[in-house]
């Protein structure tokens, strides 16, 4: 690495943009010496302020001036001041020396007036820490031996021996390690000042964090309770709300039905009330009965007298024939007429019963029509106990129920009184088995549809029993009538045939035996009309009657289908009270549970949608509800905002106590790295410490030619001891093994390498010196640049700026020192501001300094090997 360039723009006299170029590697060995002269007060020493400045001094009083805006041209007469100083470092890094993936590194730094300043690397912004550490790799000197300046050299001497420790500090190439061992003990103090501060927070914390850690796990265990209590209330109420629900659902189902049926049977109730009152009217007094029952009476009278007047003749043809001794012609007129009386009374009394086996068949099918209407009555009251018979929960009562399903299947079927007798006797014995069951308090309502069933199946058999009956007794009539239809026509037939005979015969005599005619044949004929008249108006009454007879039952079965319906109605709403009771129990039931769970539990729909399966045990469900309540109760009141304040002081605790456990981590690792560092830095130091002391004795000897030079260090010791020289020199400080706040501060005050300052010691040949307090100003000067020498062929900086250091020099000494620059060139590249012409001779560029009556420094160059090439030739 080396110096490729140096431009100057407003810093102190340099107004202008100026720009010097300096060689590089020389016949690829020496780096070459570059040479800046000029008058006094030409402003040649700003160019080495000005590379100071560039590599990053603070210090205005080394730069000789007071104030920051000093190193910004000021102006002249003839030339206004400027607003900014800016100096740039152009380095060749092709060897990578410097820690950056460069080939060529500018440095930058700008100054404004106001106070406003930047530095830059490659014309990026960057910290002046990060350039000291970069240039501290590369072996700058930023504040020692990089720039030298005259002054520097003779105070050099006369430096402390704590400032010439910061100066070997940068000679040994330790201070890049310097820096970082003070940046990590900065870090390492705040890191314990924070630890510190941390602890004291926790240790405050603490007290609060276990007694919100006591509350809060009270608050948990009540939690715990609160959601076994929640839970248990969920399936204890759900279970009940449920079992009432349903009950009641099925209650609300049933009433609905029963309304439903009440309503059904009003409708026809009112439709047979209609068709009764119909009837009723209907059955007023016909008009047309009354004249046929006059007309009857008429005919009746016209055939009686009809009959008289034959009657008188038939007697009178009697006597004739009597008379004329014809008896038997007498006889079989008169037994004519008894048949033809006879005849006419059997069609009188056949015609009367084949109406009244008419009418009983009608009653008959009227009777059948209860009887099935019963029936249905009976599937229905089977479909209602089977359905009960599935919601029993009692062994007992499903057995009686069973037995209630057999006996309704046997009287579904049953149609003989004593059949039905005997179902009535054990249907009733089952009603003496269900008080025994009444005793039971848990099953009201099973024992209620029971007897409801018990007593409807009685009722229904006792009307099945008396329709058996009647059926009995109907067709008892009709086939006793029926027989005696059968006998009465048997005897109209051999009546019919007798009749014929006895006609036959008289027709015979008539034609005969010449029987005179009379007016029987008119008569007769008169009589036929009037019986067939007769009977016209006998049909027509009979038919009346028949209509009469018919609308008589029809109205009786009415009436009587209306009482049973009205028994019934009467017996639905009777069971439709019982519901409706039962129905407002539960409803008053789930009423007052559900005020129950709200109070107890809360939320009445989380309990409706909370189905339980399976059997609950109450009793004991209700004395584990208790004692939860109670274990809360004895738990007490915690205000839900302690879990709060818990999570936030928990997780500031954690905050705090991670925050320790990384500070302590930190610390470890911090302690590491500064003990690493010490021991670098003690081996680095204690090894180029002995190499620049050979060198400056050598370099001293030089420039001398003779005498002795020593470098001493003086170690630092806490316990106030003197210090030490020759072989103790090489004793190590110990650092405690565990660093503390106190022994930061002890570290930060002493350098790793345990030393107190560098003590010099030079004795010129033939003199008897021990202090160089007593060298004259050449001999200072000399010596300082002996051990500059030392340093630079030790640890050669990548290029050094002299300042006038050889102005206290005489010819001679001069050349010794132009030969240690010409050959130290193999190592390092010099700059040097010099009135010295040996200095010069050495040079391989020569920049010239002047200054004009505008007080503005101006460049001259010229390249010295290239003008000794012109002169030769």
């Amino acid at each position: 690495m080396y110096l490729e360039k140096l431009e100057i723009q407003g810093f102190k006299s340099f107004a202008n943009k100026n720009t010097l170029i300096f060689p590089g590697m020389l016949d690829k060995t020496r780096q070459g010496i570059t040479a800046i002269v000029g008058p006094n007060g030409s402003g040649k020493s700003n160019v080495a302020d000005s590379v100071r400045w560039a590599l990053g001094e603070q210090s205005i009083k080394t730069l000789r001036g007071k104030k920051g805006e000093d190193v910004i041209f000021s102006g002249s007469d003839k030339k206004g001041k400027l607003g900014m100083a800016e100096v740039s470092l152009y380095l060749n890094n092709e060897d990578r020396k410097a820690p950056i993936d460069y080939p060529q590194i500018v440095l930058t730094r700008r100054l404004y007036r106001n106070g406003e300043s930047e530095y830059l690397i490659n014309n990026s912004r960057t910290r002046l820490s990060d350039i000291q550490i970069m240039l501290a790799k590369a072996s700058f000197g930023q504040k020692t031996y990089s720039v030298i300046g005259q002054g520097m050299v003779e105070g050099f001497l006369n430096t402390s021996l704590s400032e010439r420790k910061e100066f070997f500090d940068e000679a040994t190439g330790v201070k890049q390690f310097q820096i970082k061992r003070d940046d990590s003990l900065n870090k390492l103090a705040n890191s314990y000042a924070n630890l510190n501060q941390a602890q004291m927070l926790l240790l405050e914390i603490e007290p609060r964090i276990k007694s919100l850690t006591r509350q809060v796990n009270k608050l948990k265990r009540r939690d715990e309770i609160e959601n076994e209590l929640k839970s248990l209330q969920l399936n204890y109420y759900g279970k009940i709300w449920h079992e009432i629900n349903n009950k009641f659902n099925s209650f609300n189902k049933e009433l609905l039905e029963f309304e439903k049926n009440k309503t059904d049977k009003e409708k026809k109730l009112a439709g047979l009330n209609r068709e009764l009152e119909q009837i009723e009217q209907e059955s007023q007094v016909n008009t047309d009965f009354e004249i046929w029952q006059n007309n009857l009476t008429k005919l009746r009278q016209k055939r009686e007298k009809i009959s008289n007047e034959l009657i008188k003749l038939e007697a009178q043809l009697e006597i004739k024939l009597e008379a004329s001794g014809k008896f038997d012609l007498s006889w079989l007129n008169s037994k004519k007429n008894d048949l033809v009386k006879e005849i006419s009374s059997v069609e009188e009394e056949v015609d009367m019963l084949e109406k009244n086996i008419a009418n009983e068949k009608n009653q008959l099918t009227e009777i059948e029509k209860n009887r099935q209407a019963i029936n249905e009555k009976i599937k229905v009251l089977n479909q209602d106990l089977i359905k009960y018979n599935s919601s029993y929960d009692n062994e007992d009562f499903k057995k009686i129920g069973q037995k209630l399903n057999g006996l309704i299947g046997q009287l579904e079927i049953a149609e003989d009184e004593n059949d039905l007798t005997k179902l009535k006797i054990l249907i009733k014995n089952i009603k003496e088995e269900i008080k025994i069951l009444a005793t039971s308090p848990n099953l009201p309502d099973q024992k209620f549809d029971l007897n409801d069933i018990q007593e409807k199946l009685i009722n229904l058999t006792n009307e099945k029993e008396k329709i058996a009956t009647k059926i009995n007794e109907s067709s008892f009539r009709i086939s006793a009538r029926s027989e005696r239809v059968n006998l009465l026509k048997e005897k109209l037939e051999k009546l019919n045939i007798e009749s014929k005979q006895i006609k036959n015969k008289l027709e015979q005599y008539e034609s005969s035996e010449n029987i005179p005619k009379t007016d029987d044949k008119r008569l007769r004929q008169e009589l036929v009309e009037t019986e067939n008249e007769i009977k016209k108006i006998n049909e027509k009454l009979n038919q009346y009657n028949t209509q009469e007879n018919e609308k008589r039952n029809k109205l009786f079965a009415l009436q009587k289908n209306i009482q049973s319906l009205q028994s019934e109605i009467n017996e639905t709403a009777n069971r439709l009270n019982d519901i409706k009771i039962n129905s407002t129990r539960y409803e008053t039931k789930l009423e007052d549970l559900e005020i129950e769970i709200r109070q107890n539990f809360g939320s009445l729909s989380e309990v409706k949608q909370h189905n339980v399966e399976g059997v609950i045990d109450a009793d004991i469900a209700i004395e584990k509800i208790n004692s939860l309540k109670k274990q809360i109760d004895q738990i007490g009141g915690i205000d839900p905002e302690i879990e709060k304040e818990y999570i936030e002081t928990k997780e500031r605790y954690d905050f705090l106590f991670g925050q320790s456990h990384d500070l302590n981590d930190a610390i470890g690792s911090l302690e590491k790295v500064v003990k690493e560092l010490d021991t670098i830095i003690k081996e680095r130091f204690d090894k180029e410490f002995k190499n620049i002391a050979t060198k400056f004795e050598e370099y001293f000897k030089i420039l001398f030619n003779g005498g002795t030079a020593k470098i001493i260090k003086v170690m630092a010791d806490e316990n106030n001891k003197k210090p030490t020289e020759g072989k103790e020199e090489e004793e190590e400080v110990e650092i405690a093994p565990e660093i503390d706040l106190k022994s930061i501060k002890f570290l930060q005050k002493h350098n790793a390498t345990g030393l107190a300052g560098i003590e010099l010691q030079a004795c010129p040949p033939g003199k008897k010196i021990k202090t160089i307090t007593m060298l004259s100003g050449g001999e200072r000067a000399l010596t300082a640049i002996a051990l500059i020498c030392a340093i630079i062929s030790c640890n050669p900086s990548p290029f050094v700026v002299l300042d006038e250091v050889d102005a206290a020099l005489d010819e001679a000494n001069s050349e010794r020192l132009a030969k240690i620059l010409d050959d130290l060139s193999l190592k390092t590249q010099f700059i040097t501001i010099t009135h010295n012409r040996a200095t010069m001779r050495r040079a391989n560029v020569l920049y010239g300094i002047t200054m004009g009556n505008d007080g503005v420094s101006k460049l001259l160059s010229i390249k010295l090997d290239a003008a000794k090439e012109v002169v030769k030739k």
